[in-house]
């Protein structure tokens, strides 16, 4: 029964990115800058995005390499992707179990947050990267307000440090464009492109500190447009 909700959710996430990618006569592609032969690759790895749009795991996930999109668990707030309570009103509680049920059965997701945050979180995360997955994050923790980086949170460095993972920058552009925070449904004739950046490995006694900032740097816009 899993397997087949899995598979229903799946297809469902599909039909809903090509059909809004038609409906809105948008143009999405994808550029390699490095980090496509690591991604197809068996080894355990960390793909970090920068945050603009509720559009960013969609578009991510569908531009995946099919071997690495069949293994990819993308990290998500238990807190976000909970249901609603019982007294919440009706359209809440539809679009909570929506959510919850695209980011668990699509798009694979580990819930962090409440009772699993700081080192147990990690220690989840590093359990699926022993296991040969691969995981997907947003170590900015919230949605980017004007397309700049913001601060990097700690956990994917100390991931990184303590499983010697191969951590493959994800560079997002459009997605803000074409879905901001203000609004439901996306603009027509978007233009998004997504750049799988060189890998980053952690190096011996490297600080958090300093691998967050080479994270930071390789997430940076590009200078102009390809």
């Amino acid at each position: 029964m899993t397997r087949v909700r899995r598979l229903a959710w799946s297809c469902f996430a599909i039909v809903m990115f090509h059909g809004l990618k038609f409906v809105t006569m948008s143009r999405v592609r994808a550029i390699d800058e490095g980090g496509l032969a690591t991604l197809l690759s068996d080894v355990p790895i960390v793909i970090v995005a920068n945050h603009q749009s509720h559009a960013d795991t969609a578009v991510l996930h569908r531009l995946l390499p099919r071997k690495c999109r069949a293994r990819v668990h993308f990290v998500a707030s238990s807190v976000r992707f909970a249901y609603a309570s019982r007294g919440a009103p009706l359209l809440e509680r539809l679009e909570r179990w929506f959510l919850r049920g695209l980011a668990l059965h699509a798009y694979n997701a580990i819930l962090v947050g409440g009772d699993r945050h700081g080192l147990r979180a990690v220690d989840d995360l590093a359990a699926v990267l022993r296991a040969r997955e691969v995981v997907a994050m947003y170590p900015e923790g919230t949605r980017s307000h004007d397309g700049s980086i913001g601060a990097l949170k700690p956990g994917v460095a100390m991931l990184a440090i303590a499983t010697a993972c191969k951590v493959v920058p994800v560079r997002l552009d459009g997605t803000r464009e074409a879905l901001p925070k203000s609004l439901h449904f996306p603009r027509l004739r978007n233009k998004i492109c997504v750049r799988f950046r060189a890998p980053l490995t952690a190096v011996s006694g490297e600080s958090h500190d300093t691998f967050l900032a080479r994270l930071a740097q390789a997430l940076e816009a590009p200078e102009s447009d390809t």
